[in-house]
């Protein structure tokens, strides 16, 4: 049989609510976001390929295969580290086994790694900060540019480059009776030629720079050069940038336009909380999910608190992180035997 979203709760091992109600920050707009371990039974993994994690369409909801979830501990992610570390009232189902195996020994699998995992993944909290402000303020229009758009054609009247499409209109030609032949040894470097029996410069719903075939007896209209490199890019974000907006959550997207802050405030909320979690771990305090700060934290997600003034914390706080783990009590890494061990007990007793 098949392990799906709809079946998985007869595989599960542990089921908790996570995000923004574990760490008290929930607002009326917050989604319910759960994490869970599940087993694959031995009979299933011998016929059937390995599942490491099954997710619902929105990714609200998502459980790890054991051995999955194990390795992730091993690595100190920062997500499966909070998810060990749930708050009862956050936790839905706990098989026996995994609380002797795995939750009874949850304080051995934090390392100094820590400072890399929540430190890096607080630090690309502020990279896609920085990417949702470039979609916000510089945003792409839904009409495509073609290859077109990315030409440049010297003009011999004037001595001078111009956009393809601006000579075109000068000369009163249209594209489709441009034939290029390209320069030998030149990169994107084409001659120009006009006349009715040419294939132009590009072809409908086409990336391409067109090649014809040049009579002698054609002269010589100018010189089109193309930047391939700066269409392929500019695909890339068309792409991209569509995706987002497709995708993005309405009511968030609002809050940052409405806010005015250029930035992104949940990504600068999390790099905040991760640094925080960081360092009291790193201190001995323990992983602590719900944040006292709370309401400095959703003036930050609301907007109300200045870009450099958060920077300026977040600067400060990096460079506390690393003084910290200089001097830490926390082990290397996690005992790979015990990871071993643990995988072994539950599957010989469940599997």
């Amino acid at each position: 049989m098949e392990i799906t979203i709809e079946n998985i709760d007869k595989y599960l091992l542990f089921k908790a609510i996570v995000g923004s109600q574990a760490y008290g920050l929930s607002t009326p707009e917050s989604d319910i976001d759960i994490k869970g371990v599940f087993l694959l039974p031995n009979d299933y993994l011998l016929v059937n390929d390995y599942i490491p994690k099954i997710s619902d369409d929105k990714n609200n909801i998502t459980y790890y295969e054991l051995n999955r979830f194990m390795e992730l501990i091993k690595e100190n992610n920062p997500n499966i580290i909070e998810l060990l570390f749930s708050n009862e009232n956050m936790i839905q189902y706990c098989h026996p086994l995994f609380k002797t195996n795995i939750l009874d020994n949850k304080e051995q699998f934090l390392t100094k790694k820590l400072e890399y995992t929540f430190g890096g993944y607080a630090i690309s909290q502020i990279k896609k900060a920085r990417g949702l402000n470039k979609k916000i303020v510089n945003p792409i229009a839904k009409k495509k540019k073609t290859p077109l758009d990315f030409c440049h054609i010297f003009d011999k009247e004037t001595g001078y480059m111009m956009l393809a499409q601006q000579w075109l209109n000068k000369m009163g030609y249209k594209q489709e009776n441009i034939g290029l032949a390209q320069m030998p040894n030149g990169v994107e470097l084409y001659k120009i030629y006009h006349g009715d029996n040419f294939c132009g410069i590009i072809k409908e719903n086409s990336n391409s720079i067109r090649h014809s075939e040049i009579p002698k007896q054609y002269p010589l209209e100018g010189f089109l050069t193309y930047n391939k490199d700066g269409y392929v890019y500019y695909c890339k974000e068309y792409k991209e940038y569509w995706e987002w907006v497709e995708k993005r959550n309405p009511v968030r997207y609002n809050d940052n336009i409405s806010h005015n802050q250029n930035y992104d405030g949940k990504n600068m909320l999390h790099c905040n909380r991760l640094l925080d979690m960081a360092i009291e771990i790193g201190e001995g305090n323990g992983v602590n999910l719900i944040r006292s700060d709370r309401d400095w934290l959703l003036s930050v997600k609301k907007g109300l608190i200045s870009y450099d003034e958060i920077m300026k914390k977040i600067d400060e706080k990096t460079e506390k992180l690393k003084k910290v783990y200089l001097n830490c009590n926390l082990s290397d890494d996690v005992d790979n035997d015990l990871i071993k061990t643990i995988i072994l007990n539950i599957r010989k007793k469940i599997g």
